[in-house]
């Protein structure tokens, strides 16, 4: 042993150099806009087409009408045909997803850079040539019926569906769930689906194609697809821009007998163009970004309350809302609610200090590059950034913003945009248990709702 020499402890290398990667814009003739992203060694090609026809645009009563067309186009261009189209794709080793938010419907692909072709052929006679059956509508309405029984189930669905459903006004679509209600979806029919994607406005639609490129005429097999495809129907609705209003409350939901109380609390902040969003996003991660965030010190690590608590900002394309939620224990809803807002208010009276600004900066910023080392991840945040009409450059340029950031700005933006005191709060719980502890807090009245929809 006395021979041994110790060497040094390796010390982490700085940050290899990383650029968010560019695209290249076009246009499809008379049809979407286009951007390609070479990304070379990304053997899989990720296609992504966004279509602006997402449930902030669906007619009155029709709510969830975009997220049923979604699931429609997987069923393919022959009633009951989902599963031939399945494995349609299957043998070209790709897959098919598609999906509807507030914003936008949106069509996934996925397939090796080699059958690009020959997929975007497949690709093109779903988007633009849909069977959308009366028979499938019918089916995908039960199964959407039923997913609904159980997001009632989950406390944290009530609690994000309580949380919009108190802070937008009833006139606003992002009050209601973004894919129906009981109601609503039980009433869709076939014809309703088919005058909706009918409607799809191609010229206004985006398709991102990702992955390594080199030798593909990439170009020429969008246009091949997508050349000549044009709407039918009447154009739809001009989604609203209504913002959340905030105000101090506490809503309980009902559930007798719950052990748990999962909570929600939220404040409206501006969108993503902001100048301020980035700032946001950092204070948002010193409240609830990880273990040793403020909120998890406290409710989790001193209190023992919770086994987590999670902040972010929740993306919309005209607004964004700053949530932190989580399960606590029921004896305890009413403490670990005093909790929360002491470090909610913490950021205004001390401000951001720089340690956990640098921590938050390198887990929102440095981590980029493994965040969107692959095709599909990069195809999917361009996709968010054209249906949220931000453009193509707006990743780098949010990293940048990130980066830019300092602790007095971050501390300052979050003062500017949220209001410490008109947070509303839901708490999904056993109401004869955590009502009166919750109104002995002094912060807002208290409601009692039991109600499913």
């Amino acid at each position: 042993m006395s021979g041994l020499t110790l060497q040094p402890r390796p010390v982490p290398g700085p940050v290899p150099a990383w650029a968010f990667p560019a695209g290249t814009a076009g246009r499809v003739p008379a049809g979407p806009a286009t951007l390609r992203v070479d990304m070379p060694g990304r053997r899989l090609a990720a296609v992504r087409l966004v279509l602006h026809a997402g449930a902030g645009r669906e007619r009155d009563g029709a709510d969830g009408v975009a997220a049923l067309a979604a699931r429609a186009l997987m069923e393919g261009t022959e009633p009951g045909g989902g599963t031939a189209l399945t494995a349609a794709f299957e043998r070209l080793g790709a897959s098919l997803y598609a999906a509807a938010d507030l914003t936008a419907l949106r069509v996934a692909l996925d397939v090796p850079v080699t059958r690009l072709g020959p997929a975007l052929e497949l690709f093109s006679s779903v988007v633009r040539r849909p069977a959308l059956d009366d028979a499938d509508i019918r089916r995908l309405v039960r199964e959407r019926l039923e997913e609904i029984a159980q997001e009632d189930a989950d406390p944290g669905s009530r609690a994000m569906r309580e949380l919009r459903a108190v802070m937008f006004p009833a006139r606003a679509r992002a009050s209601r769930p973004t894919g129906g209600s009981r109601t609503s979806v039980g009433a869709l029919q076939g014809a309703d689906v088919r005058a909706f994607y009918g409607s799809v406005v191609p010229a206004e639609a985006t398709a991102v194609v990702t992955g390594d490129l080199a030798g593909v005429d990439t170009d020429a097999a969008l246009s091949d697809a997508l050349t000549g495809w044009a709407g039918s129907g009447d154009p739809l609705r001009t989604a609203d821009k209504i913002m959340p209003e905030s105000a101090a409350r506490i809503v309980v939901v009902d559930r007798p007998g719950s052990v748990q109380s999962y909570l929600s609390i939220g404040h409206g902040v501006p969108d993503r163009s902001h100048h301020d969003w980035p700032s946001l996003m950092v204070a948002s991660h010193v409240l609830g970004g990880g273990l040793t965030s403020r909120l998890n010190a406290v409710l989790r690590e001193e209190k023992g309350y919770t086994y987590g608590v999670r902040a972010g900002l929740l993306r919309m394309r005209h607004c964004g809302l700053f949530i932190a939620q989580g399960a606590v224990h029921t004896e305890v809803t009413a403490n670990a609610v005093a909790d929360a807002l002491t470090e909610l208010r913490g950021v205004v009276s001390r401000g951001v200090d720089a340690e956990e600004h640098g921590a938050s900066v390198r887990a929102l910023a440095d981590r980029a590059p493994a965040e969107f080392e692959t095709a599909r991840a990069v195809a999917a945040e361009l996709a968010d950034a054209a249906a949220n009409g931000l453009g193509a450059d707006y990743p780098s340029a949010y990293l940048a913003a990130v980066r830019a950031s300092t602790p007095d700005g971050v501390a300052r933006a979050y003062r500017k945009h949220i209001d410490t005191e008109a947070l509303t709060i839901i708490a999904v719980g056993d109401a004869a248990q955590i009502r009166e502890p919750l109104e002995k807090l002094g912060y807002a009245p208290v409601t009692v709702t039991s109600k499913e929809e």
